[in-house]
This record gives structure tokens, sequence and C-alpha cells, in this order.
């Protein structure tokens, strides 16, 4: 009876024996999985960053091959960059609408405008914008919302120039306040009168950077680009990128040069 007893509890601790090292190999095996799990996860991330930025990269080439042959809107066309399909097309906006740095400057072409064209609707600073819009009117920079400095030059080579403050400055610029509001979103509006024998517009925010938008009673030559370009990768990642280009204009250093066609006489 004892030795029978002796045998059970040999078993007995045998199979407790038996069991722990299973226990031992499952909890080893769940770490061993968890790791090969991680790294198989690791990898598919890594690769599908890679992807992507394999992606990115094509659409961003999209748009150079975009750029370099810009002729007008719906301009379009296709490219593979590194194994990856890209496609691109080009819209025209006959209005302007972005944002100006403080003291950058823009040009609204009008040369090739429809018959009839004779008020310039500006629009600026976005009243939403705690930048734009600090709350604030003092004329020194930052610390007010944009006035703008407009210059409107004839076929003659001769210019109308304005100045208006999109607040109380006139006591200390000499410019014209104005009060106002603007559509949408943005603070301010004003009318600029044009006729059949002015080309050009140029305009720059002082005091701060500003949102601006141009447009004419009738439409406008074409002011801007805007173009879209989409890369897929082989393993799905797709990247969109859009980007605006203005016509060329001449740099905001031009706002502070002197032309003439005889001498200059201090």
């Amino acid at each position: 009876m004892n030795i029978s007893m002796k045998v059970k509890e040999e078993w007995i601790e045998k199979g407790q024996a038996v069991l722990l090292v299973l226990l031992v190999i499952a909890i080893a095996l769940g770490f061993g999985l968890s790791i090969i799990s991680q790294s198989v996860s690791d990898v598919r991330i890594s690769k599908q960053e890679q992807e992507a930025s394999r992606a990115f990269n094509a659409a961003e080439a999209g748009i150079e091959e975009a750029l370099k042959n810009v002729t007008g809107a719906g301009v379009g066309g296709s490219l593979t960059v590194d194994g990856i399909e890209v496609s691109y097309d080009v819209d025209s906006n006959a209005y302007f609408n972005n944002s100006l740095k403080e003291n950058e400057s823009v040009e609204v072409d009008l040369s090739g405008a429809e018959v009839g064209l004779n008020t310039l609707r500006i629009n600026w600073v976005d009243s939403n914008s705690q930048i734009e819009n600090p709350g604030t009117c003092v004329a020194s920079s930052g610390q007010s919302p944009a006035s703008l400095l407009i210059a409107v030059t004839d076929n003659l080579d001769q210019q109308e120039k304005y100045g208006v403050n999109s607040c109380a400055l006139n006591s200390d610029n000499g410019m014209v306040d104005i009060s106002d509001v603007g559509s949408s979103t943005f603070l301010r509006q004003y009318d600029v009168a044009v006729d059949s024998n002015d080309v050009l517009v140029r305009i720059r925010p002082i005091y701060n950077k500003a949102s601006i938008s141009v447009v004419g009673n009738v439409d406008l030559p074409t002011q801007a680009y805007v173009i879209n370009s989409t890369a897929q990768a082989p393993t799905l990642e797709s990247k969109a990128i859009e980007v605006m280009r203005t016509e060329p204009a001449t740099p905001s250093i031009f706002d502070y040069v002197l032309f003439s066609g005889t001498s200059i006489v201090k």
C-alpha cells in the first residue's frame, strides 16, 4: 500500500514538473511570437513609410514637371518616377487669392482683361487670424492689421497710388482709413477704379502679413495656376500635393526703384 502511494506521488510530481515545463514553454513561445509579431509589424510600417516617402517624392516630381510646362488652364500630364505613376493637372484662376508677408508685393495683370473692367475689389486680412488681426492698431510691425500700398500703372508707365488702412492709422501715416467689412472672413474691402489703359496693379501690405483676394467686376486675365499632383506607390500608399504658381512679377525691391528716361537731379 505504501509502495502504491509512493508511486502515485512520484507520478504526480512528474506530472507537475511536466506541466511546469509546458507552462514555461508556452510563456517563452508567447514572448517569442510577440517579438516576431512586433518585428514583422515594424518591418511593415517601415516599408509603408518608405513607400509613402517614394510616393511623396514622385508627387513633387510631378509638380516640378507641371511647373516647367505651364502654358494655360486644362493642361495635364503623367510620368513615371522610380516605378511610380504620377498624374498632374493645371487649373487657372482669373483672380488673386493668397497670403503675402509684410512688405511682400504682388502684381495683378490687367492686360487682356475682358471689355468693361472698371473696378478691382480688394479684400484683405483674415479676421479670424490672431496674427493678421491682433486686436490692436499701432503703426508698428505686427501691432495692427495690415495696411495696403496700391499702385496702378497704365500703358504709358504712369502711376496712380493709393494707401489704405484697415484700422484708424490716418493720423500716423496719412493714408485713408477703411471701415468697409470684407466678404467671407476678410476684415476689410476696398474698390480700386481702373480703366482700359491700365495694365498692372501692385499691392504691398505693410505693418503685418495679410491674406489678400483681388477680383474684377469682369473676369481678369489668368493671375495664377493651381497645380495638383498625385502619386501612388505599388503598395497603394498615395500622396497628393497642391501648389499655386502666380504669374512672374518683379521683386518687391523694385517698389523702391526710380526709373527715368533722362537724368535724375537731386
